[in-house]
């Protein structure tokens, strides 16, 4: 049997983990955001005002849109605000038989993401492997295809925690969000 103190230890570790990556996520969103709106403007600018194609502009902009995307993607699992055509609620009226569909929607979409894993990282190892740069400045392509694979695992993670949430919530009992709330009041 766990200790209380270890428990609250590794349940505080794990909330700082949790965080972290929330923080991190976050930092990475703004960053290419305010980036992207950076070289766009420059873009323009250069296209229009100085009449300079402004290919490299236009490259950079894409290799950082890839973190932009998926760190996106990554941040609305955890958030779970990623997209769902969710009508389920509409047909399935018992709150318990609710839970255990949405249960087994979260188990699909858990594998499918760990099948994603898989294709990102053999994408990301072709990469490494063909070692592929951008037509324009020669930047390595892995940069922005290491997105995808991290990307991937990220989703992976906070899927796996919303199919544990929600297998809690079919069996009975609380959301992780929940667990410990009145212990530690």
């Amino acid at each position: 049997m766990i200790a209380p103190q270890a428990f609250s230890r590794a349940k505080r570790v794990g909330l700082l983990i949790w965080n972290c990556l929330a923080i991190a996520q976050r930092a990475i969103l703004i960053a290419t955001s305010s980036f992207i709106i950076i070289l766009v403007f420059s873009g323009v600018m250069m296209r229009y005002l100085f009449h300079y194609p402004g290919m490299e502009v236009e490259e950079i902009a894409t290799l950082v849109a890839f973190w932009l995307y998926f760190t996106g993607a990554i941040y609305g699992s955890y958030e779970r605000t990623h997209i769902k055509a969710e009508v389920i609620h509409l047909v399935v009226k018992n709150p318990r038989a609710y839970i255990w569909v949405k249960s087994i929607a979260s188990l699909i979409v858990f594998i499918l993401v760990i099948i994603m894993c898989y294709w990102g990282y053999t994408f990301f190892m072709w990469g490494l492997e063909k070692r592929g740069r951008s037509p324009v400045l020669q930047m390595p392509m892995v940069y922005a295809q290491s997105s995808i694979f991290f990307g991937a695992v990220l989703m992976s993670f906070y899927f796996f925690v919303e199919l544990v949430d929600n297998l809690r919530q079919a069996l009975g009992f609380a959301p992780l969000s929940k667990v410990g709330k009145a212990e530690d009041q």
